[in-house]
């Protein structure tokens, strides 16, 4: 229904049955084999070690990548010292700097030779409490395996974990650190792993908002994120997933397509095309799509960044005056500062929920902003997320996830990207009603709730609800993997 695999390089002519999908990564491994399909090797899960595999990898391949600033890299976190505090402006990262701390956005573009290949992280977000799962230990392994291993170092994939039981002072013993690590993850994640509690993000994020435990792995979940970026800083573009999402093909070549097809993307109208779901039932062509947004915003749309009080724009000035001027060319060949795969909109429009939650900003309500619905999937660069850490260190600004790397992306004049990903919708509407919901910009649209849409979520295979779970994907997902439609077990 939305998005694309031809229009986005994806592959769509690759399938994966549950037996090729899983089983190198423990799927069956204790049943016999058929006359249709060997039995996989056993494999002793608790000896592998994959911080250690990750780190191997990439110093037999290191000569394709630029030095790492911090060798051997960190692994933990810690609490600010005066020295972060003194050098906070030093984290920015500004396009015409040649030298700063930790590395510049221009030294990692070009790297030492200008033939350095980029690398990225890519965090699975969890808890202490967070159960894992046959399949959960299946999609991991899958993930590490064709993502950082298959791609030589290319990717390096990390477990974020928030430790909610404050008795644990895990970042001031190393012995609570680890009795923590063994209680909540499983062995062979161990050198993976981050952990993190509620009083780091406080001593870091002072002025900005409350810190709960029970809700602050949705209300901050980017400043684990944004503390990531300074300890390792030899990433370029850092991914992340909640630990519920599923690809059923292959990591690797799903990642690179949308880093890529992002990358090639003008700057031109990117605002504006990124507020409408593409429809190739209805717009045919990701060209007649570009065509119909440039013809509804007159050619015009954003051009640069959106200013707001307080904060000042480090992305690039526009090549020209106006938008016209430019024959979208400027931001073709320039990697995406921030990608999501679902539209991003201007939530003052809609009647989203947390569309008004606007801390500490000075322009207040009347501050530039922009939203997507959801955010279980989101790819970040390095010089965004020093921009969301710095306006929240000196200012405490504040704004829900879906709504703050959008914003500081618009008020920063920065490449976003909302990416075609294929989703399809179970539902029994005409798909000219169904576009009419979706792309409306009127209280017709979905993103302003409420009847005659309200239950359209449930049938789409790309959703997130803290009210419920979408019912399709969920079905789908149990019948790919040959189970039936009543849930017997837990299963992601």
């Amino acid at each position: 229904m939305f998005g694309s695999y031809r229009d986005t390089g994806l592959g769509a002519g690759h399938c994966f049955d549950r037996y090729s999908r899983n089983s190198p990564y423990g799927y069956e491994e204790d049943v016999d084999g058929s006359p249709q399909r060997s039995a996989p090797s056993k494999v002793d899960w608790e000896k592998v070690d994959w911080g250690s595999l990750q780190e191997e990898c990439f110093i037999r391949n290191q000569d394709r990548y630029e030095q790492r600033p911090n060798s051997p890299p960190t692994s933990v976190f810690h609490y600010p010292k005066h020295q972060d505090m003194d050098e906070l402006n030093d984290t920015m990262i500004h396009q015409q700097k040649l030298s700063q701390k930790n590395k510049s956005y221009f030294d990692w573009q070009m790297g030492s030779s200008g033939q350095s290949h980029k690398r990225g992280a890519v965090l699975l977000r969890s808890y202490d409490t967070k159960e894992y799962t046959p399949d959960t230990l299946y999609h991991i392994r899958s993930m590490i395996t064709e993502l950082s291993l298959h791609s030589g170092g290319e990717y390096e994939v990390f477990l974020l974990v928030q430790v909610r039981d404050l008795e644990m002072q895990i970042l001031f013993d190393p012995l609570v650190y680890r009795e923590a690590l063994d209680r909540f993850v499983p062995r062979e994640f161990h050198n993976i792993t981050l952990l993190f509690n509620v009083p780091l993000l406080e001593a870091w994020y002072r002025k900005a908002g409350k810190h709960d435990p029970n809700n602050s792995q949705q209300v901050h979940m980017t400043q684990p994120l944004q503390l990531f970026s300074l300890i390792r800083p030899d990433f370029d573009l850092y991914w992340q997933f909640e630990l519920d999402v599923r690809y059923t093909g292959h990591h690797y070549h799903h990642l690179e397509a949308v880093r890529s097809w992002a990358e090639k993307q003008p700057r031109r109208l990117q605002w504006e095309r990124a507020s409408y779901f593409y429809m190739p039932f209805i717009h045919r062509t990701w060209a007649n799509f570009c065509k119909m947004v440039q013809e509804a915003t007159n050619s015009s749309g954003i051009w640069g960044a959106l200013p707001t009080t307080g904060i000042t724009a480090i992305g690039p000035e526009p090549p020209t005056q106006r938008p016209e001027d430019d024959d979208f060319e400027w931001g073709v060949g320039e990697q995406a500062d921030m990608i999501n795969v679902m539209p991003i909109v201007d939530p003052v429009k809609t009647r989203m929920m947390f569309r008004n939650w606007i801390d500490n900003y000075p322009d207040g309500l009347d501050t530039p902003r922009r939203s997507a619905p959801v955010t279980p999937m989101i790819a970040m660069s390095k010089r965004l997320l020093r921009a969301m850490h710095h306006s929240q260190v000196s200012l405490g600004t504040q704004m829900m996830p879906e709504m703050f790397p959008e914003s500081t992306a618009l008020q920063h004049g920065m490449k976003a990207v909302a990416f075609p990903e294929p989703v399809y919708l179970d539902v029994d509407k005409p798909i000219e009603e169904i576009e009419r919901i979706y792309n409306a910009q009127n209280n017709a649209s979905v993103w302003n709730g409420g009847s005659p849409h309200a239950n359209l979520a449930k049938g789409i295979t790309y959703w997130w609800s803290a009210n419920f779970k979408p019912e399709y994907s969920n079905v789908l997902y149990r019948r790919w993997l040959g189970l039936n439609k009543v849930r017997t077990h837990r299963l992601l």
